[in-house]
C-alpha cells in the first residue's frame, strides 16, 4: 500500500449534534451527521464558447462523507459555512462566475433514505429535486493507478446516457464519489465521462469532523447598493422533478440563443443587476449570477 498521502489533518473538531444549526446570515440548516472526512476534487469541463473555441472550464468541489450520508458541493461555499473566509479569498465575483458557467448543483445522498436530493438553479429560480438514488452499473477492469498517494482499482459503468472510467481506492472505505457516481468499495478518487468532456479527479483530503448540512432555502449572493459589496440572503426553492429540471435545462441552457444572450429566456419580473469591477462586468437576475459570455452546455445526465 502506497503511504505518501496528500492528506491535510485540520484541528476543527464540531461539536454541532442538535437537529438544527444557525448558521451566518440567518440561513438556518438541518445537521443530517457529522461527517467522517472530506473530499475535494478538480472538476473540469472542456467544452467550447461561442465563437466554437474549444475552451476548459474548472472549480474545486468538496464531497463530504458521513455514515451513509455524503454532500457535493463547490469547495467556496464549504469552506464559507466553516467560517474560513481566509481561504476563500477576495475574488468572490470570480467564485460565481465559475459556479454559473459550470451549471453546478449540490447533490446530497442519504438525507432521506433511497434518495438523492439536487439544488440547481435556471436564474432567477431555484429547485430542489428529490429522486429515487441510482446506482451506476460498474464493471471491474484489471490494473491499478494512483491518486493523491492512494492505490486505486480500475472501474467503468454507465449511468444515464454516459459511461464512466474511474478509480477507486479501497483503502478509504466508503461507497462515495462525487456527484451521483458512488457505489464502489472504496472512495472514487478519478473519474471521467469516455467523450473527455467532464472529469473529477482527487486533490486532498480534511480528517475532520464538522456537520453535513441541508437548507430549505439557497444561500445567494447580492449586491447592496447601500453597503456597496456582495452579501447573501436565503432565497426559497421550488419543487420539481428531475425529468423536467432536465428538460427545462436543455430548453435554456442547451439553446443555441443562450451562447450569445444568456438572458433571452427571462421577462422583466425579477430585478436585474449590472456591477463594474476592476476585473470585469457582472451580472445578476433574482439575486443569481448570470455570465455575459457563457460556454457551451455540458450535461452531466442525457436521460
Amino acid at each position: 500500500m502506497m503511504k505518501t498521502k496528500l492528506t491535510i489533518i485540520l484541528a476543527f473538531v464540531a461539536n454541532m449534534v442538535s437537529a438544527q444549526i444557525l448558521t451566518r446570515d440567518g440561513e438556518k440548516l438541518d445537521t443530517l451527521c457529522q461527517t467522517k472526512f472530506t473530499a475535494v476534487y478538480q472538476y473540469s469541463i472542456n467544452t467550447s464558447d461561442a465563437e466554437r473555441k474549444p475552451v476548459t472550464d474548472s472549480i474545486r468541489l468538496a464531497l463530504q462523507v458521513g455514515d451513509g450520508v455524503w454532500k457535493t458541493w463547490t469547495y467556496e461555499r464549504y469552506l464559507f459555512q466553516q467560517q474560513r473566509d481566509e481561504e476563500i479569498g477576495d475574488d468572490h465575483f470570480g467564485v460565481m462566475h465559475n459556479e454559473a458557467m459550470m451549471h453546478i448543483a449540490t447533490t446530497t445522498v442519504g438525507y432521506q433514505e433511497g434518495k438523492t436530493i439536487t439544488l440547481e438553479s435556471i436564474p432567477p429560480f431555484q429547485y430542489e429535486v428529490t429522486e429515487d438514488t441510482e446506482m451506476p452499473t460498474w464493471n471491474m477492469v484489471e490494473g491499478s493507478d494512483s491518486v493523491c498517494g492512494y492505490l486505486c482499482q480500475k472501474a467503468n459503468g454507465k449511468f444515464r446516457g454516459k459511461t464512466w472510467n474511474v478509480l477507486y481506492a479501497e483503502d478509504i472505505p466508503t461507497a462515495a464519489g462525487p456527484w451521483k457516481l458512488q457505489g464502489l468499495p472504496g472512495l472514487i478518487t478519478y473519474a471521467a465521462d469516455d467523450e473527455g468532456i467532464h472529469t473529477f479527479k482527487l486533490i486532498g483530503i480534511y480528517q475532520e469532523t464538522a456537520p453535513i448540512t441541508y437548507s430549505s432555502g439557497s444561500l445567494v449572493s447580492k449586491f447592496s447598493m447601500e453597503e456597496l459589496r456582495m452579501i447573501t440572503t436565503v432565497i426559497p426553492y421550488e419543487k420539481t422533478t428531475r425529468e423536467q429540471m432536465l428538460k427545462q435545462k436543455k430548453n435554456v441552457f442547451g439553446n443555441r440563443l443562450y451562447l450569445t444572450n444568456p438572458m433571452f429566456y427571462m421577462t422583466g419580473t425579477k430585478e436585474v443587476l449590472n456591477v463594474g469591477k476592476k476585473s470585469g462586468n457582472y451580472q445578476f437576475m433574482g439575486g443569481l449570477y448570470v455570465p455575459y459570455n457563457p460556454h457551451k452546455y455540458q450535461p452531466l445526465e442525457l436521460k
